[in-house]
């Protein structure tokens, strides 16, 4: 799980766009989210979704 704030002012979001395209094309298991704010140590609830994501992530993907 890929977790990016589109207002990071350290790593630019383009940074997770590539490696998730990248990634796009094996068969690994992987997803992108995206977060309109945050920054680059994802705060806020924008840090709150990216754990509530990252776990349904590890859930859906550990099933499988």
């Amino acid at each position: 799980s890929i977790n990016h704030a589109v207002d990071d002012n350290v790593v630019s979001i383009d940074y997770s766009r590539n490696l998730n395209t990248l990634l796009d094309q094996t068969s690994i298991i992987h997803e992108l989210n995206e977060y309109p704010s945050g920054g680059h140590n994802l705060t806020g609830a924008s840090f709150t979704q990216a754990m509530q994501n990252t776990i349904e992530f590890f859930r859906e993907s550990l099933e499988k």
